[in-house]
């Protein structure tokens, strides 16, 4: 029998991101781009990104630099140090919860972090 009458194999350049046939990226490799984006976004490292996702931590590596290069703004971040991001992750989480209207006492326990840290960074914000 052969593979193209069932319909089901998809020959292997289809899956390519430089796809010379039909000049377009195939959508699975679409939706794995985004999704590493997003998660790069979102402060995840190579190696969480990569076992989340299934795929070789160097995928990861080169779709971000790719990113990089084609000046995505998801592939910015604005600090190199892990524990800097997350603090700055987590002010800007704190500074949304205040604006939907949430108590500090409340943000806390949401967060898992101290109420004194929620009423430093409302101060924070009340002055800049």
């Amino acid at each position: 029998m052969n593979a193209r009458s069932h319909g089901t194999l998809t020959p292997f350049y289809a899956y390519s991101s430089f796809n010379k046939r039909g000049g377009k990226t195939h959508p699975r490799v679409a939706r794995t781009r985004n999704r590493i984006l997003d998660l790069w976004e979102g402060m995840a490292s190579y190696s969480t990104i990569a076992e989340e996702l299934d795929i070789s931590i160097s995928t990861v590596v080169e779709c971000i630099a790719r990113a990089k290069r084609l000046k995505d703004p998801r592939a910015d971040r604005p600090f190199r140090h892990r524990k800097i991001q997350i603090a700055e992750k987590r002010r800007r989480e704190i500074r949304r919860l205040l604006d939907d209207g949430y108590r500090p006492r409340e943000i806390a326990k949401r967060l898992g972090v101290s109420k004194r840290l929620v009423l430093l960074r409302m101060k924070e914000s009340a002055n800049g």
